[in-house]
């Protein structure tokens, strides 16, 4: 629960620093260039940052689990704030974007099925977000077993987000061979 909690505010952290007062702010500090100055021709620049640069921006705030930590910070990408599961934060980064988002929706719809409903307006949002996250997760899955049925390493990664969330639904899940 308390890794769930680290996650949220992690995210909260992430759309904090995105918002569009942040950028103003950003903005304020950024010293006014003179128009004169602004219709010199263009100079090189500097490459842009390098990817790891830029998830180790989005992986500023901590979660407080250091293995997500670094996975997040070893990512390649930005992964958004819903994956939190260490696994597939590992291997958000080199999968399809189709995957990515059922591993997403995977993600929020297993953080909402182990919360408690605790009063009556709780158990509508929770059966809100499990109608919204966790219905229709077999069609789905399915449709990514087929539509990546002969890519290895995605057929790989299936199988092993098949293990930790128990989505068999009756699929031929093997290994490639060879």
């Amino acid at each position: 629960m308390r890794t769930k909690h680290l996650a949220l505010v992690a995210c909260l952290s992430l759309l904090a620093a995105c918002s569009p007062q942040a950028a103003d702010s950003a903005a304020e500090t950024t010293p006014k260039v003179p128009a004169s100055e602004s219709a010199a021709p263009p100079v090189a620049t500097a490459p842009a940052a390098e990817p790891a640069a830029v998830v180790a921006h989005f992986a500023t705030p901590s979660t407080g689990n250091e293995a997500l930590d670094q996975a997040l910070a070893a990512a390649g990408c930005p992964v958004p704030g819903d994956v939190y599961d260490v696994d597939d934060v590992r291997i958000y980064c080199q999968m399809p974007a189709d995957v990515q988002a059922f591993l997403a929706r995977e993600n929020t719809c297993q953080h909402f099925a182990g919360e408690e409903p605790y009063d009556d307006e709780r158990r509508r949002e929770l059966e809100e977000a499990s109608a919204t996250y966790c219905e229709g997760r077999e069609k789905i899955f399915t449709g990514l077993v087929a539509r990546h049925r002969d890519d290895c390493a995605v057929r790989s990664a299936l199988i092993d987000i098949n293990g930790r969330y128990d989505l068999d639904f009756d699929l031929d899940l093997k290994p490639c061979e060879g």
